[in-house]
């Protein structure tokens, strides 16, 4: 089931009983909920945002003085990039935090939450009664999101953040739950959908027949944390798999990887099958794995992975009569919070994994279609966290170079990456192949700046090592856009800019360049 975003009353927690929406509000920016448990942690959150937004922040205790003073700075830097922090943090109590997480949720009404990690706490050196807290912190946030959905039918785009507090020269957060590559896809009838987690849904825009769009309607899947893998087989249709928490106790909470399917494009999402976790016996271990990854292979088969609790790696695939195999072990490689999933050029599906105690990844792969999955450390790929992307246009890998930040792609079976001449970007890079450009069939590809600004770059299929053309579009993003061609083979770019909202645009007609249409921001 779903219900599209409208207004909705009936708060029973004591807060307004209608929520409303500015529709001006993606011109101004987002609103910012920011929860953390203290003025500290909220001062590295604060320094990642590029604006425009408005933020209000809560927090668990009231901090020390250097950390109270140290989020003074950070907000006054915020504000500087249009970003205007509302006030001190307002305090959260000890008890009741769902409810009272709730009445803020009302008063803001925000369409982004920036929090903690839900998982931290999780290595030996961080096992303390600190991390308890901020994973307490994080479980409860999700928790209240969901309950405001459901009475609001209203998106929030939760972001989980795990904290580095070692990194130099200051500390930095990466995502628990990296936005998914491949959120854009189009369906058998030629319409575009997009996908996005939210705690417990789905948020999905649908194109219409007449090119309009409707949406976010939310996709109803109680539990659901805010990690999603897409991905779209020779039928078309879309497979969404993520990670759905269930509680065992009033304390104790185990996940388990759940997929479902997309049908006719528009229509309810199929129901979600439970592929539990490899931990079924060890609900300790089962909370810790990592989001997972999905892809197919040309015959059809749908293949999960995932990082398990002990950090190597699981895999699980469904037989050709619908059931699916056993979760299977691919070794002891220590793997970091990374993996992708690529298409080789036979076919096949090889799984990429960032190592986690030493530079470069580990491919693993096998040599035929039954055979054993093996482990290859010979791809020369040292990849800044967060920056991996499969490209299975050309069975290559995009990442950004460690040493230099660099825009990279290694091609299967090579030796060494080429360089794709790009800006300054963060995150993953998406792309399509087989677009027509001034009589060329090409690839173009979209990022995220360092900016929050969409860029686009296009280089012949096959041969970027030819030239990538790029050009900035002053479109605002808040992860990495997705790329898609439309019923009509030309490009589409999405991306999810302030307010959250979707805005699309779609390459020209007839044109001996690369050139697009006015952005479509959808209110």
């Amino acid at each position: 089931m779903g219900h599209s975003a409208k207004r909705r009353g009936g708060d029973r927690h004591g807060a307004q009983p209608q929520v409303t929406r500015d529709s001006g509000a993606g011109a101004r920016g987002s609103r910012i909920l920011l929860v953390t448990p203290g003025p500290g942690t909220a001062a590295v959150l604060l320094r990642e945002e590029t604006g425009p937004g408005h933020v209000t922040v809560l927090c668990l205790e009231a901090g020390t003085e250097s950390e109270r003073a140290d989020f003074s700075r950070a907000a006054a830097e915020a504000g500087s990039r249009g970003c205007p922090v509302d006030g001190a943090p307002r305090g959260l109590p000890a008890e009741n935090l769902v409810r009272a997480l709730l009445r803020h949720l009302y008063d803001v009404a925000p369409d982004r939450v920036l929090t903690c990690d839900p998982l931290a706490g999780r290595d030996a050196a961080e096992a303390d009664d600190a991390g308890e807290r901020e994973g307490a912190l994080a479980l409860a946030v999700l928790d209240a999101v969901e309950e405001y959905q459901r009475e609001t039918a209203y998106p929030v785009f939760t972001d989980c953040r795990v904290l580095d507090r070692r990194a130099w020269p200051a500390p930095v957060s990466r995502p628990r739950y990296p936005a998914p590559t491949a959120w854009a896809v189009r369906g058998t009838d030629g319409r575009v959908s997009a996908y996005l987690p939210v705690p417990g849904a789905v948020a999905r825009w649908t194109e219409g027949a007449d090119g309009r769009w409707t949406g976010p309607a939310l996709l109803d899947a109680p539990g659901l944390l805010p990690a999603l893998s897409v991905a779209q087989g020779p039928d078309g249709y879309p497979a969404l798999v993520g990670l759905r928490r269930v509680r065992r106790g009033e304390e104790d909470w185990n996940v388990e990887v759940v997929v479902a399917l997309q049908y006719q494009t528009g229509r309810p999402l199929g129901p979600w099958r439970v592929l539990a976790n490899p931990h079924r016996g060890e609900p300790l271990l089962g909370r810790y794995v990592g989001a997972p990854v999905a892809a197919y292979d040309d015959g059809g088969t749908l293949y999960v992975f995932l990082r398990n609790g002990y950090d190597t790696l699981n895999a699980r695939h469904q037989r050709a009569d619908g059931s699916w195999a056993p979760w299977f072990h691919l070794g002891g490689h220590k793997a970091a919070d990374e993996i992708v999933a690529m298409r080789t050029p036979r076919g096949r599906i090889d799984l990429i994994a960032r190592m986690r105690d030493e530079p470069g990844v580990v491919r693993w792969y096998r040599a035929g279609p039954k055979g054993a999955w093996e482990a290859d450390r010979g791809p020369n790929v040292h990849a800044l966290p967060g920056s991996l992307a499969a490209a299975p246009e050309s069975g290559a890998l995009r990442y950004r170079y460690a040493e230099t930040g660099e825009l990279c792609q290694w091609g299967w079976g090579a030796y060494g990456p080429v360089g794709l001449n790009g800006p300054a970007v963060r995150g993953r890079v998406s792309a399509a192949p087989g677009v027509a450009v001034g009589g060329w069939s090409c690839t173009v590809l979209a990022a995220e700046d360092e900016q929050g600004h969409c860029v686009i770059g296009t280089h012949v299929d096959g041969r970027p090592d030819s030239g990538v053309w790029w050009s900035p579009t002053g479109q605002r993003t808040l992860i990495p856009p997705a790329v898609v061609r439309d019923r009509e083979e030309r490009v589409m770019i999405a991306t999810l800019g302030p307010g959250a909202r979707l805005a699309v645009a779609r390459q020209a007609p007839d044109e001996q360049a690369l050139a697009f249409e006015p952005w479509l921001d959808l209110v």
